[in-house]
């Protein structure tokens, strides 16, 4: 059990509202991460700027390269992908 609530799509205020289709806009569904961090609107509005900076259309590297990064910071640090 989560010990932040989870601020569900319906029962948020409308600026978490509106930061939840900013994400749904970019094509991802609304995580539990987001909904927790929607307890602190600061916080989810924080989040969004970092996901729209890496997924967003002005992100320079494009998904294939993005992907090529992701495999070599895992190569680098040992990490099993």
């Amino acid at each position: 059990m989560a010990r932040l609530p989870l601020i569900e799509p319906a029962a948020a205020p409308p600026e978490v509202q509106a930061i939840y289709a900013r994400f749904e806009a970019m094509g991802f569904p609304v995580f539990n991460v987001m909904k927790m961090f929607a307890n602190n609107p600061k916080a989810l509005e924080g989040f969004a700027m970092i996901v729209e900076a890496l997924y967003g259309p002005a992100c320079a590297l494009s998904p294939r390269h993005r992907e090529l990064a992701y495999l070599r910071a895992s190569q680098v640090n040992s990490c099993h992908y």
